[in-house]
Order: C-alpha cells, then sequence, then structure tokens
C-alpha cells in the first residue's frame, strides 16, 4: 500500500540545515578524545627516487615526539587487494617501500601532542632518497626505453584494452570525416573540508573515525589490510564538507593512521591540510581522446573510433585511476543517434600524484570531445551548430534506445530541453549584445552542448569487486518517530532531506517524525556508500521495499485496532485511518506501542516489534563490458542541455562568464531546491575546470600547483547569473522515478564555453579550442594575428 503522495516536489527547506548553519555541526577536525595525539606525513619531495634510509635525526629533540614510523615497521599490515585481473597490479601500500613515484608520496609519519611539533620533527628527519629518471607526461611514459615506475613491468601501462569494431570501421568507407583530439586537463575536487582520520583502538576494536563517501567499503579495506577482523572495526563519517568523488577512494592515510593507533595504544588524529590536498588528495581528468567520425553529406553522425589515452599518475590508488576513462567510452557518442563506435583505453603511469574519482567521473572529458567534434563536422559541412545536434538528437520515437556503447536510454527529453535552451539562450545573447554595445575589442559568443549521463552505475568496473546495490532499516519506535537507516552517506549533498521526504511519502509520516541514520558502520546496514548520482534511487528503492513491509503490519495492527480490514487502511500525516471513515484512525504512535509495548493488543498470529529491512538492486545493469567495450553500466540516464553566453577580449584574452543556462532532466524532482544546488554547484566547478583550474607540472614531474596562489578556483565574480530549467521524464523502473542530479551540472561547461568562445571569435580565422583550461594565453594564441 502506498501513502498518498504529498510530499514529492515540495519545496521545502533541507532538514540538515539548521545544525550546520549554526555550528552545530561535528566534522573529523573536531573530534578530540582523552590522550589523542596527532599525526603529521613525511612526503617525498621528488617525483621518482629510492628509498635508501629514513634516520632519526634530531627529530626526537621536539618534545613528545614518537616516531618516525615507516613501511618496515608496519609487517602485520598487508598490501591492498588488486582486484582487477584485466590491469597490472599496483601492490599499493599505506607508506612507500623502497621506492617513491610521486612527489607527496608519504614516506614516513611523525606522532606528537599537536600537528605542529609533528611537522617541525618530520622536517628534522634524516630521509636519504636517490633520484631515479622521471616520466612525466604519458608520451613520455610510452616512450621507448623510457624509465620504468615498476621494474618488473616491461613497459608504464597500466591497460591495454583496444577495439577493433568492424561495423564501425565500415561505416567510415566513401564517408566524410572528422577527427580531433581533445584533452580535459589536469584538476581535482577541492572541498571546502578537506579529508581526516581519527582513530581509536580499545578493548580489542578499532574505531575510526573517517571523511569517506564509503564507510562500509573503508571497513572492508581495512580489514583486508590489517590483522582485524571487520567485525572489530567500525567506521563512522562525521559531517563532511564536501566530497565530490575525491573522498571516495581509500587512501593510505586511512590505514596508516588506525594501525598508529594500535601500534601506540592512544587515539590517533591526522587533518590533511591544504597543501598536502594538492598533491596527496587523487587529481582527475588529464584524460585524452583522439577521435575520428565518419559523417553523412547531411551531417548525421554514422561512427566515432580512436583511442582515450588516461594518464594515471602513479596508479596508486584505490579504487582504480582508470575507471572514469572507461566511462568516457561509455558516454563517447552522448545524446546523439550514432550507430557505431570503437573506442579503446590505454591506462598509462607517470610520476604525478596518483588520479582517482571527481564529478563527473569521465563524463565531461568524453562529452567536451563529442561536442567540439560536433561543432568541427558542422563548420565543415556548413550546417549550423544547433542544426547539426537537430539531426543527430535521441528523440522521443527511439526511446528505449540503446547506444554503441551499450547504454539503454529509457526515458528522457532530449530534444524538447534542446530546443528551449537554444530559444532561451537567443533571447540572452541579444540582451547581452545590447549591454556591452559596440566596442570592437569586446566580442559576445554563446554556445549550445547537450549531454546525457548514466546514473546508478555498478561500482564492479571501478573496484572489481562491488557491484551495485544498497540498504535501508526502517523501525517505528513507541513513540512514533521512524528511524531510516541507510548504506549510504552524505557529503553535504542533501540526503537526509531525501530520505526524510520518501520515508513521509512511503509511510505516510509527518517529516518531522522521520530520524535518518547513515554514516555508521555499527548502526547501518552494509551498503557501498555515495557515488554516481545513485544515492537516490538505491536508498529510496530499498526504503520502499522495506517501508511497503512495515506498513503491511502496521495495517494489520491498525486494522485490529480499529475493527476494521487491512485492505481498508491508509496511511497519511501520521495517522492510519479507515478509507472513508476519517473518525476512525490511529496514530503511528498508538501501532508501534501495540507492536512494541502493550503486545498484548497485537492480533493474533502479528510478532511484536515494528521495524523492516531490505536490499535493492536496481535492475538492468550490466557489470561486465563485451569484448567492444558494450555494457549497460547504469540503471537509468539523465539528459540535458547547457549554455554558455560570454564575451571575450581580444586584447587581454579574457573570458568573462555572462550568462548560464540548463535544461535538466534527473527525472522526478523529489526537492526543487536540492536539484537546483546540485546542478547551480556543478557547473560553478564546470567553470572552473573549464577556464581556470589546472594541476601544473614542471618537465620533471615537480607539482608547481601546491596552494591557492597556483591553482586558480572560480570566486563568486566569475560565476554568472543562472537559468536551470527543469524537465521530468520519470525513469520507468526506477522508484518514484528519480534518477540522479548529484554530477550533472559539471558535465557542460567545458564543451559550452568553448563553442561560445569560438562563437565570439569568429570571422577571425581562430584555431580551434582542442583542450581546458581555455585561459587567456591560449584564448590568445588562437588568434592569427596575435
Amino acid at each position: 500500500m502506498t501513502a498518498r503522495p504529498t510530499h514529492i516536489g515540495a519545496l521545502v527547506a533541507r532538514v540538515e540545515d539548521n545544525r550546520l548553519l549554526s555550528g552545530e555541526a561535528r566534522f573529523a577536525a573536531d573530534i578530540a578524545l582523552p590522550g589523542m595525539v596527532e599525526a603529521a606525513f613525511y612526503r617525498s619531495p621528488l617525483p621518482h627516487a629510492r628509498i635508501v634510509g629514513v634516520g632519526i635525526g634530531d627529530a626526537l629533540d621536539v618534545p613528545g615526539v614518537s616516531g618516525p614510523f615507516t613501511a618496515r615497521d608496519m609487517t602485520d599490515v598487508s598490501p591492498y587487494p588488486d582486484f582487477d585481473e584485466h590491469a597490472r597490479p599496483v601492490g599499493i601500500f599505506p607508506l612507500a617501500r623502497e621506492r617513491v613515484r610521486y612527489a607527496g608520496a608519504p614516506i614516513a609519519v611523525m606522532v606528537a601532542e599537536d600537528r605542529y611539533r609533528a611537522e617541525d620533527a618530520c622536517d628534522l628527519l634524516d630521509v636519504d632518497i636517490d633520484p631515479l629518471d622521471p616520466v612525466a607526461t604519458t608520451d613520455a611514459a610510452l616512450a621507448p626505453g623510457a624509465p620504468l615506475l615498476y621494474p618488473d613491468w616491461p613497459d608504464n601501462v597500466v591497460v591495454d584494452f583496444p577495439v577493433d569494431n568492424p561495423d564501425a570501421n565500415a561505416e567510415f568507407d566513401g564517408r566524410i570525416t572528422v577527427s580531433g583530439r581533445y584533452e580535459v586537463g589536469r584538476h581535482t575536487g577541492v572541498p571546502m573540508e578537506t579529508r581526516g582520520v581519527v582513530a581509536e583502538y580499545r578493548e580489542g576494536r578499532l574505531t575510526v573515525w573517517s571523511t569517506t563517501q564509503f564507510p562500509h567499503i573503508a571497513r572492508t579495506m581495512l580489514s583486508y589490510c590489517l590483522p582485524l577482523d571487520e567485525n572489530d572495526i567500525r567506521v563512522i563519517v562525521p559531517d563532511v564538507g564536501g566530497g565530490f568523488g575525491v573522498k571516495a577512494e581509500f587512501y593510505p592515510e586511512e590505514v596508516t593512521i588506525p594501525w598508529l593507533s594500535m601500534r601506540l595504544g592512544r587515539p590517533v588524529r591526522w587533518i590533511e591540510d591544504r597543501r598536502e590536498h594538492l598533491v596527496a588528495t587523487c587529481h582527475a581528468r588529464d584524460l585524452v581522446l583522439d577521435l575520428e567520425a565518419a559523417v553523412d553529406e547531411d551531417g548525421r553522425f554514422r561512427a566515432v573510433r580512436g583511442m582515450a589515452v588516461q594518464d594515471m599518475g602513479a596508479g596508486e590508488m584505490y579504487p582504480f585511476g582508470y575507471s572514469p576513462a572507461y566511462t568516457a567510452i561509455g558516454h563517447i557518442t552522448g545524446a546523439y543517434r550514432i550507430p557505431h563506435q570503437s573506442v579503446g583505453l590505454l591506462a598509462v603511469v607517470t610520476n604525478k600524484t596518483p588520479c582517482g574519482a571527481y564529478r563527473g567521473f569521465g563524463i565531461p572529458e568524453a562529452t567536451f570531445a563529442i561536442e567540439r567534434l560536433m561543432d568541427k563536422a558542422a563548420d565543415r559541412l556548413g550546417i549550423g551548430r544547433n542544426e547539426i545536434r537537430r539531426r543527430n538528437l535521441i528523440g522521443q520515437d527511439d526511446i528505449p534506445y540503446t547506444t554503441s556503447a551499450g547504454a539503454i536510454v529509457d526515458s528522457g527529453s532530449h530534444r524538447e530541453a534542446f530546443e528551449e535552451t537554444v530559444r532561451v539562450t537567443a533571447e540572452r545573447a541579444e540582451h547581452w549584445r545590447a549591454v556591452l554595445g559596440d566596442d570592437p575589442a569586446i566580442r559576445l559568443g554563446s554556445g549550445v552542448v547537450n549531454y546525457i549521463e548514466g546514473v546508478t552505475p555498478t561500482y564492479f568496473m571501478t573496484t572489481g569487486h562491488w557491484t551495485g546495490y544498497d540498504s535501508c532499516s526502517v523501525r517505528v519506535n513507541p513513540d512514533g518517530t521512524a528511524v531510516v537507516s541507510v548504506g549510504v552517506s552524505t557529503s553535504g549533498q542533501g540526503l537526509e532531506s531525501m530520505l526524510t521526504t520518501l520515508t513521509a511519502e512511503a509511510l505516510g509520516v509527518r517529516r518531522d517524525q522521520v530520524r535518518v541514520v547513515m554514516g555508521d558502520t555499527d548502526r547501518t546496514p552494509y551498503g557501498l556508500g555515495s557515488w554516481g548520482s545513485r544515492s537516490t534511487n538505491v536508498a529510496s528503492g530499498a526504503l520502499r521495499i522495506a517501508s511497503d513491509l512495515l506498513l503491511a503490519k502496521a495495517s494489520r495492527i491498525a486494522a485490529h485496532l480499529l475493527e476494521a480490514s487491512p485492505e481498508d487502511i491508509e496511511a497519511h500525516d501520521g495517522a492510519l485511518s479507515v478509507r472513508g471513515s476519517p473518525g476512525a484512525s490511529v496514530t503511528w504512535q498508538q501501532v508501534a506501542t501495540a507492536a512494541s509495548i502493550r503486545t498484548v493488543d497485537l492480533p493474533k498470529g502479528v510478532e511484536p516489534g515494528l521495524e523492516a529491512s531490505a536490499t535493492y538492486e536496481p535492475p538492468g545493469i550490466e557489470h561486465v563490458p563485451d569484448e567492444y567495450g558494450r555494457v549497460n553500466a547504469a540503471a537509468t540516464y539523465t539528459n540535458a542541455s547547457h549554455a554558455a553566453v560570454v564575451s571575450v577580449d581580444t586584447g587581454t584574452g579574457q573570458v568573462r562568464m555572462l550568462e548560464y543556462i540548463v535544461a535538466h532532466d534527473c527525472g522526478t524532482v523529489i526537492n526543487p531546491q536540492i536539484v537546483r544546488g546540485q546542478v547551480v554547484g556543478g557547473v560553478a566547478q564546470g567553470i572552473g575546470g573549464a577556464l581556470l583550474e589546472q594541476l601544473h607540472y614542471d618537465e620533471w614531474g615537480n607539482p608547481q600547483s601546491t596552494s591557492f596562489l597556483d591553482y586558480h578556483l572560480p570566486g563568486a565574480t566569475e560565476i554568472p547569473t543562472m537559468q536551470v530549467l527543469h524537465f521530468e521524464s520519470p525513469a520507468p523502473a526506477m522508484p518514484w522515478g528519480a534518477k540522479g542530479a548529484g554530477e550533472a551540472g559539471i558535465i557542460g561547461p567545458g564543451p559550452a564555453i568553448a563553442a561560445a568562445v569560438e562563437d565570439a571569435l569568429s570571422g577571425k580565422g581562430i584555431a580551434e579550442i582542442t583542450r581546458t583550461p581555455i585561459t587567456a594565453p591560449y584564448v590568445l594564441s588562437l588568434i592569427p594575428e596575435r
């Protein structure tokens, strides 16, 4: 039985915001335990070196210091398991053994009464490392005779997944071809809160507070690495100040800090500083897509082929840093009817910080490449850029549509969103044309792009171990409050509000009756955490099953108390009533009291208690691709059209964002405020990646972006006015028809801004924009007279 729909789509405030805004939130840095000590890591100053030895030096002159602890001390620690049989094993260990492969790799750790003393002691260590020849780029790594990062490998290739699809190749015979090499530069998620780990080992049990996005996976990984059973480990996620994927990795510090607590018999805390974050937290993007398309004379794409080359950095990151490149291949045809593809993958290690997850996870890279190729084909054929998209877009008549990568697009508003975006963009461009006036140095441009995003994906291709299900437990206490425990966890994206809304919807309780528990492995059922815009679907799927079970039992109890039939009971606004008899009702408190306390009031054959648990495996997900890389790796697919309106100063090359338009379809919108916030925040990050953010390295592999002086994030002045237009095409197989909105905003800005800049400079004979970030010097380099 389902409750009357009263909560979904309502514009209500987030329930977690009062705590966050009033200073009552508790982050990792707020955790203080009796006898706690602080840790600091000695990190390699060189990108590639052999470790000769680590001596104490004058470190123990600092009062209250313990250490140094190195890999040689961790004799009871196991390396990370290598789960992917198709990749060369990296053998990740918490502290560097024998050699370091990137500047920032942890070699030793010191412990002291405070972080300042621990850092001072690190500076006084006598660390002897011999430099080795570095490999700073994929081209250098693939060159004959290149230095090897892993001496027992024959080369620097982690994954070689060639694809040679004869059906795709046949489409190139006699057709027009367009090609390009498209690169999305290396950048990363920069959450307001850096990473942090606190650990306490007491009475044979380890408790770890971590800023992770997947507490149960972190607990399992700890049990693989430490000499503890999983049952003796508890992982708690405190409030988290942003994750964006960079906290969906299992880092060396998450093993080292618990191990130190076990070794010392004291609680240990480590909070990452910003410099550490920029050199030790996973980097992302840094993907080159070398593509060629076969196109008919009327602009219809027939096939795409080519290769994705992923710079993985040192490769010492789990989950695997090449997974976003697989996702890029799966999204390479975007929202378009392109019947065939043949795109392979080459993942290469270099002496840079290891790559991993970042919001969008390969889809921004794929979208940049196919949208740039679409613009190039339009210009080559003399077809308008919007018109060529119109001719290739998926339409309602095509749905369900299976892409050439195997994705099954089950719903969407691809053409409708596009046409509305084109209309609004034209209006706003005309407005800005009047505002800017006639200054010949300031040029106006706009660009519209499209994409689809697979949401609720499998995790098997990312981890080689976990798949895609999740869990939920629902309990109604004797006071009538509904306690919902879930396997997903939040990093600020509003999951508590979402679960509160859907629980109220499912059980017919008031929102203020709902309590949500997440991020604690002792209090929640096993789940896979939050990533891939999955949380709404997997949590709500398990919630719906569990709620239906609980509601069926509650209806039997209510019917007994009201002397009615269970089929006539409906739940609404905190009560269970007899349909058609508004005065005949009992509260959830009365029902739960009968279930848990006054069990003499239970109907015959009904067991005490009012609780139900369920797991939910999203339907339709495939976990392993075929020989051509085809796989339906996600349960459903969102779509959106993005547009940028920009001005370009031809004298300085500066690109100014004037306005941004998004027509977004994430299925049923549960909370419009949260969806808008997710889209706007994602667009802001996408603008940063498109125009400003770049993790630079010199030719020897030394990081050059180690502070906010060198790594440029967008501020309020760089983020323009945004229009977010909601379309709703419910996913037919998903609970409540919802899809996912966590990563949507970040996908479109790169290609939309690139198209807008080219439009602004049309008539100047500029070269094609093929990479991001689109900095002022890069723009100037494209203008022939400059």
